[in-house]
């Protein structure tokens, strides 16, 4: 039996670049740094304009009565190059989740444009989207930690609201925790059973977070099932809490909507009746039968 082994890129590089840690003396005691003898990697990272090889070589301290003596100070320029194990530029990968999230393209309509500029394979594409949908992730998440922040030094504190969607049949139902003021998603769960005990166990989370922040809750707020009031009361229970009013006016608005389409229907059946009578009387008076089909055709549309 025969292995099939993949077949190495023959890259041309374009440029050598070895990058050094960026300090000059150690953060803890003060002290010069020292260059090391070796490298803490060395790769061929292909970009979207050419091929580098890069290497990082790092510093370490070496004063005996440093505490941190031997720990090794690496380049963070280096570090915007490739994401760690990658032979792809960030500036790939970026590209690669720009056409995929601004353009729409598929991933072979990606791999077509690309393959032209980065030798990189099909299966490559869903590889490198899957990095760029983390690293967006990571932008996001930092980004609604700094709104929380802010909107805790504006309120005062966060408002959480607690709400699943319908499930279809016999499937799980999707629970989302919401900050209100914010809109930041702060939990999400999967649940095969809705009740009291599984919201809890979504719920506790959440609370740990907002005590090691820090945070205080002004509120919480929920439809009117009962599990989740349970569930909300349990896990904070000095908090006020109100019932969701969306949730309200749209249970309102339910029987005015029925009767409002019954009124609609019983409204078209009268219309249609009275000109079905008046154009009845028209066209018997109508000289040699003179009629316009077309308004006949008009009133069955109604």
């Amino acid at each position: 039996m025969t292995h099939l082994r993949r077949k190495a890129k023959n890259l041309v590089v374009n440029k050598r670049t070895i990058y050094k840690c960026e300090l000059e003396n150690c953060p803890t005691c003060g002290e010069s740094l020292a260059d090391c003898r070796h490298y803490s990697w060395s790769k061929t990272v292909q970009q979207l304009d050419q091929v580098i090889h890069v290497a990082s070589q790092p510093k370490e301290c070496g004063n005996p009565k440093c505490k941190d003596v031997g720990k090794r100070y690496v380049s963070a320029v280096a570090q915007t190059i490739a994401l760690p194990g990658a032979t792809y530029g960030l500036d790939v990968v970026a590209q690669i989740g720009w056409w995929k999230d601004r353009e729409h393209l598929s991933g072979t309509e990606i791999y077509q444009r690309l393959s032209g500029k980065v030798k990189i394979g099909r299966r490559q594409i869903d590889i490198l989207t899957y990095t760029y949908r983390i690293l967006m992730a990571c932008a996001m998440q930092k980004q609604e930690e700094n709104n929380l922040a802010m909107s805790v030094q504006e309120y005062g504190g966060l408002i959480i609201s607690l709400d699943g969607l319908e499930p279809e049949g016999a499937q799980e139902q999707l629970w989302v925790v919401r900050e209100v003021l914010t809109g930041c998603i702060l939990a999400v769960a999967w649940l095969p059973r809705v009740n009291q005990t599984t919201l809890i166990e979504l719920l506790t989370p959440v609370e740990q977070w907002l005590k090691s922040n820090n945070y205080p809750l002004l509120a919480t707020v929920s439809d009117k099932q009962g599990a989740v009031r349970v569930a909300l009361s349990k896990v904070w229970q000095e908090v006020r809490h109100q019932w969701c009013q969306a949730h309200y006016l749209r249970n309102a608005a339910k029987p005015l909507q029925s009767l409002d389409h019954a009124l609609k229907t019983d409204l078209r059946k009268d219309i249609r009746e009275e000109i079905r009578t008046s154009l009845g009387q028209v066209g018997s008076t109508a000289e040699n039968g003179a009629f316009s089909p077309s308004t006949s055709e008009w009133v069955d549309s109604l």
